[in-house]
């Protein structure tokens, strides 16, 4: 997956590097409650899990990036693509740190992760699966263009899963001057 940029931030692959930040990331109880079960993760757990999001993007050539703010030039969150165990789909998945929320961060980014799966990698849909009490979270796939298809159970959670089929003719239209700055990851 290649390096993108948007008008305020630059997503890029994580790095063994990155462990504090998302550590602390992982660790806020409040940042975690819709996510998985709801739990935070340990330090050797987020360690675990970094490790995981570094050979998943090496392995499959996309995944989660870490999202850096440009202006401040730090970790706000993460954002990308993963494959759904015992499925074809690809999820389309996003979180941020608390101090980050309501300046349009994950909204930015996962316009640019859908341009980019839907442009560049040429999927013809993408999903996300949210826990029903994420209100923030579903606001931002609504604005996304995402539709919901149902509630299920997804790894014996609740969830609701959103849809998008790939229906774009061109690249939205901040980033189109911007994707001359990304560069191969390999």
């Amino acid at each position: 997956m290649k390096l993108l940029v948007t008008p305020r931030l630059l997503m890029r692959p994580f790095a063994e590097s990155d462990l504090d930040d998302l550590a602390a990331l992982y660790a806020n109880p409040f940042v975690m409650r819709y996510i998985g079960r709801g739990t935070i993760l340990s330090r050797q757990e987020s360690l675990k899990r970094l490790k995981r999001m570094i050979g998943d993007l090496l392995a499959d050539g996309f995944g989660m990036l870490a999202v850096i703010e440009r202006k401040e030039k730090r970790l706000v969150g993460c954002c990308g693509l993963r494959k759904l165990d015992g499925s074809q789909e690809l999820e389309l998945g996003f979180l941020f740190e608390e101090r980050s929320w309501g300046k349009g961060f994950a909204t930015e980014a996962a316009k640019e992760v859908m341009r980019y799966a839907f442009s560049e990698m040429k999927l013809g849909k993408l999903v996300a699966l949210i826990h029903p009490l994420n209100l923030a979270a579903r606001r931002v796939l609504e604005k996304l263009g995402m539709k919901y298809i149902e509630q299920s159970l997804f790894e014996g959670i609740e969830c609701l899963k959103y849809e998008l089929s790939n229906t774009f003719t061109k690249p939205f239209a901040y980033t189109s001057k911007l994707s001359s700055l990304v560069f191969a990851m390999k």
